[in-house]
């Protein structure tokens, strides 16, 4: 027994000696992998101009994500709209910084994207390190230089959106490389957790689960896919939950309408659809950067044979099936398809598919001869970049009325420039930008209907600022009678500052004959933002 004990010790100590030195080889060929991916996401911080982003005014798409920062915890279900609730609440951990600090989050995930391209790419079964290495390379500057990337400077959770669907990508082929429980649960577990932070991982998850089920089903694995199937539908239940706590209460009930020109016209016929379906795919091209949409697709679809070729068939059928489910989507009116900013997660998984195909090209070649094989690779890769290059460093946001949609000049001027007894007035859209860079009081909601959001800021301890609540001519005389009277009250050398930033045209002469009407003189002070009201003097 005791000869036994001592055997089994010196086998245990052997085992756990092997094991550190396993870890250990496997730390040291990590490195060049985590050197290769962190320099390519510190290129995030190049290819988009950083002080660009941090220091333009936030226009009003941004406004309303970035004033829940300045209201109460507990109202986020409420201000959040489209916007997931953990996004907004990662922005209020953003202290420090100047007052645009909050964009430093969607620029955080998109150096994330980049990483887990490459992490995705590289644990697919290459036959040499240095294979995978270049193919993760590849897969990582496309995540990084794709159109849709850099146009994705504004505050919203889009590169969360890409994030996510390259990280489940990422958990789906370490289950396909070696089926654990473990592992399955622990894909349940991110894709539930991505939820909380981007609504599309419901979508990225339905169709990794069912690829991973497909894929079991092929083989007849048939324990294994019956087991996929249990945790992918009760992922799914935790995610109905998640949907029906913290969206359902928030989505504004106009977001389909909003977005009607992005669903598949079915009710049109199939005609209708079919041509939504090939102008859609064109402008997908374009996002993509790879030119014409026909070498788009056949890059896309040798992805997909190299992963069939590596043994990843449950990878091979995610990405098309993740398309064919967004297709279906749109068609039901319940996601918008085709556009830059909703399609950017597609986009990402269609152009980190294509650079699959790109190295499974190379691989080919390489048996012909390595020189074809490398010269191959840095031909797709310099046309790729240039054809990128001109959304490189752009200044995509709010562009082209930058100079319009900002309320922080005003917000400023004001401050600087308010007397006791002066009045405030603006049109309904300015409130939430205008809340934001406004330095005095705490702001609060006001439930409307008359914008998708739902809301509008007002000040409660501040009588003087006067909000408009919609566009119609009663909102509008409403909001100008009320300043008007507030001014009266003051006295007859009482002022009225209007401010007025993305107003449509009928809104804009609402506001010019009510202001008429009270006899009010009107000088600008900051062009198209900032006027003066005034009575006529003698």
């Amino acid at each position: 027994m005791a000869i036994a004990q001592t055997e089994g010790g010196l086998a245990d100590r052997s085992e756990e000696a092997s094991g550190r030195r396993g870890w250990l080889r496997l730390r040291r060929q990590a490195w060049p992998d985590i050197l290769i991916a962190g320099l390519l996401a510190i290129g995030t911080f190049v290819v988009h101009d950083v002080g660009y982003m941090l220091s333009l005014p936030f226009w009003t798409d941004e406004a309303w994500v970035a004033i829940s920062t300045r209201l109460p915890l507990g109202q986020i279900g409420t201000v959040t709209a489209s916007t997931p609730v953990g996004w907004t609440f990662l922005l209020r951990l953003v202290f420090t910084g100047g007052q645009e600090r909050l964009r430093i989050v969607p620029l955080v995930f998109a150096a994330l994207t980049v990483i887990a391209a490459y992490g995705y790419v590289r644990s697919l079964p290459w036959a040499r390190s240095a294979l995978g290495r270049t193919a993760a390379t590849l897969a990582a500057t496309a995540a990084l230089l794709v159109p849709s990337a850099l146009a994705r400077d504004d505050l919203k959770q889009y590169t969360a959106d890409a994030f996510s669907t390259l990280l489940i990508l990422w958990l789906a082929s370490r289950v396909e490389r070696t089926w654990t429980r473990r592992r399955l649960l622990d894909l349940a577990a991110v894709v539930m957790a991505a939820f909380l932070f981007s609504a599309v991982s419901v979508f990225v998850g339905a169709a990794v689960f069912a690829a991973l089920v497909l894929a079991a089903a092929f083989s007849r694995a048939w324990r294994r896919a019956w087991q996929t199937a249990l945790v992918g539908i009760g992922a799914g239940a935790g995610l109905i939950v998640t949907f029906l706590l913290l969206y359902l209460p928030g989505i504004p009930p106009g977001l389909n309408a909003y977005w009607a020109a992005y669903y598949v016209p079915v009710a049109q016929g199939w005609g209708a659809s079919w041509r939504f379906l090939r102008a859609g795919g064109r402008s997908m091209a374009g996002y993509l950067g790879m030119g014409p949409f026909v070498v788009a697709l056949l890059l896309v679809a040798l992805g997909v044979v190299t992963l069939v070729r590596l043994r990843r068939v449950a990878l091979a059928i995610a990405v098309p099936a993740l398309l064919a489910e967004m297709v279906v989507l749109s068609a039901a009116r319940q996601y918008p398809l085709f556009d830059l900013r909703t399609s950017h997660f597609l986009t990402t998984a269609l152009a980190v598919t294509a650079a699959v195909g790109v190295a499974g090209l190379c691989v080919l070649l390489a048996r012909l001869h390595l020189a074809l094989s490398v010269a191959a690779a840095v031909l797709v890769v310099a046309l790729f970049v240039g054809n990128v290059s001109g959304g490189i460093r752009s200044k995509p946001i709010n562009a082209p009325a930058t100079t319009v949609e900002d309320l922080r000049t005003p917000a400023d001027y004001l401050a600087a420039h308010l007397h006791p007894g002066d009045i405030v007035m603006m049109n309904v859209l300015s409130s939430w930008g205008f809340a934001y860079y406004w330095p005095t009081g705490t702001p609060a909601i006001e439930p409307v209907t008359s914008n998708l959001q739902r809301f509008v800021t007002v000040f409660p301890d501040q009588s003087n600022i006067l909000v408009a609540t919609d566009r119609t001519t009663g909102a509008v005389d409403e909001v100008v009678d009320r300043a008007t009277a507030a001014a009266a009250k003051v006295g007859p050398n009482a002022r009225i500052w209007f401010i007025h930033q993305h107003l449509i045209g009928s809104e804009n002469t609402e506001f010019r004959v009510a202001i008429a009407r009270q006899g009010l003189q009107t000088r600008s002070i900051i062009t198209g933002s900032l006027d003066l009201l005034t009575r006529p003097t003698g």
